[in-house]
């Protein structure tokens, strides 16, 4: 099955972090030649100019939503840390009552 591609021509199976780094180059490959272009040809640095800040717009938009996935990942973390220090707690907590009642009942019947 061959890969969709997004709008800027790149293929989805390319993680955002991917994504923005071709996008960066090209955008770096499109200021390079526009700044070789002479001003006789406003029309094409007018169109070069309009694809790099399309570019620009689209680097910050996956910046923007890496964030994000970022976030909410690390807040999962966070919780499934959190839900793994109160199970261990717990586990500490049972084991030292059992562990406590089973040397006392081991201390009653030896007397």
């Amino acid at each position: 099955m061959p890969d969709t591609q997004t709008a800027a021509g790149l293929p989805e199976a390319l993680s955002p972090a991917e994504r923005i780094r071709v996008l960066e180059d090209r955008c770096l490959t499109l200021e390079t030649q526009l700044s070789s272009i002479g001003n006789s040809q406003s029309d094409l640095k007018a169109e070069m100019r309009q694809e790099i800040a399309s570019l620009r717009s689209e680097i910050e938009a996956l910046a923007k939503s890496m964030e994000s996935s970022n976030r909410q990942i690390n807040g999962k973390l966070d919780r499934l840390f959190g839900a793994r220090a109160v199970v261990t707690a717990a586990i500490t907590l049972l084991t030292s009552i059992l562990g406590s009642g089973v040397v006392h009942l081991a201390v009653s019947i030896g007397k």
